[in-house]
């Protein structure tokens, strides 16, 4: 599997970790605001509260990256996000207390962004290589769908009051398998000075592509579709839940989108090259927009349904690609914080559009007239890559 055979074990074992841990993290995103609204909570604190997991993504990602890369240990930086992330859960799943929930999640947010190094390691493990890449991408949807899918059923069976005890069943397993994960730094700096690269002496020395190598559209591009996307997929499942009958259907739904991109992150893997990475990420971006408008005119489970196709497709077009571009850019002394500001470019999006949708419906209660201004973002986002990414 992996060209690095004697931490072959390591690579599959990051796979199966970020699965549990991806699951766990989308149901979160997908019932957290259902969960508060159950607690009585108004629309727009709602979505105000429903913002602080993607500010701590924006904040943490870069400054765990930098670190990740200065004392060239991914392990432990891994091994403490999916222990965090269970002790939130459980810690949740004993408290209803508004502030303490608030501070809590705050936590899930640091802890998720420590765990998602193990993508800088895996990209390590596998040399950048785009099909291995493919995989860690398939790996975490393949845990969205799982979750958004399992959360639904569970809430349908039993109550949402208890999502946190069943969230904290689900990332459990994760603790079981990182902490055998194992890397040899040595190994991988060694396999990294013999690449060979055009125009650098590889074996006397890592170089270390600059930041300025990196174009700069691509944290504008993400933070823009982000922007837009974010807020309404936080709400999509209460949307949902006004023309669907159960919960089921909704984690259907949701689940399928994740679903249909397992299979499309594996395809990219073999289809994007340098010269069509470009045209991935602006069609991925102006699925976006026609994606937001699908489910502002969405009033039923067919039209829905086509919504989140067209969602899977504009996700895994774009973020494969993005991924793909940045991963063969960059060396392991500087691969945690390239992704580190790619993280934050998608989460200060996610984060500042969750503020400006929630000022929305301040003023508008109406979900439909709030999401109508979010349309335009994503079409931002396709100006800037094809007028900037060369």
């Amino acid at each position: 599997m992996s060209k690095l055979v004697l931490l072959k074990r390591s690579v599959i074992l990051i796979l199966i970790t970020i699965f549990f841990t991806s699951a766990a993290s989308m149901m979160v995103f997908t019932y957290i605001p259902r969960y508060l609204l159950n607690l009585g909570l108004e629309k727009p604190l709602i979505q105000l509260i429903a913002s602080i997991f993607p500010l701590t993504a924006f904040i943490f990602p870069p400054l765990f990256g930098f670190y990740s890369d200065r004392f060239q240990n991914r392990v432990v930086f891994i091994i403490s996000g999916v222990i965090g992330i269970s002790f939130v859960f459980l810690a949740l799943s004993l408290t209803k207390d508004l502030i303490f929930i608030v501070i809590l999640l705050l936590f899930l947010g640091l802890s998720m962004s420590l765990s998602n190094i193990s993508f800088v390691l895996y990209a390590e493990l596998v040399e950048d290589d785009k099909k291995l890449i493919s995989y860690y991408n398939a790996a975490i949807v393949a845990g969205w769908f799982t979750g958004a899918q399992s959360g639904g059923i569970f809430i349908d069976l039993n109550a949402i009051e208890n999502i946190f005890i069943f969230l904290l069943l689900i990332s459990l397993p994760a603790i079981l398998f990182v902490v055998f994960i194992r890397e040899n730094r040595a190994l991988i700096l060694e396999k990294y000075k013999l690449k060979d690269v055009k125009n650098i002496n590889a074996l006397n020395k890592i170089q270390t592509v600059e930041e300025d190598h990196i174009s700069k559209s691509i944290y504008f591009g993400l933070f823009f579709r982000n922007f837009s996307i974010k807020p309404i997929m936080a709400i999509l499942a209460i949307i949902m839940s006004l023309y669907l009958s159960n919960d089921s259907e909704v984690g259907f739904l949701i689940g399928l989108n994740f679903f249909l991109q397992f299979f499309q992150m594996l395809a990219a893997g073999k289809m994007i090259t340098k010269k069509n990475i470009k045209s991935f990420m602006i069609s991925g971006y102006f699925l976006s927009t026609i994606s937001i408008f699908g489910f502002i005119i969405a009033s039923n489970f067919w039209m829905f349904l086509i919504c989140q196709v067209l969602f899977s497709f504009s996700y895994s077009m774009h973020w494969a690609a993005t991924i793909v571009y940045i991963a063969q850019k960059t060396t392991p002394k500087n691969k945690g914080q390239i992704l580190g500001y790619a993280n934050a470019s998608v989460f200060s999006g996610s984060f500042i559009g969750s503020l400006f949708f929630s000022l929305l419906l301040v003023f508008n209660p109406n979900y439909y007239i709030a999401m109508s201004f979010m349309i335009v973002f994503p079409l931002i986002s396709v100006a800037i890559i094809f007028l900037k990414l060369k």
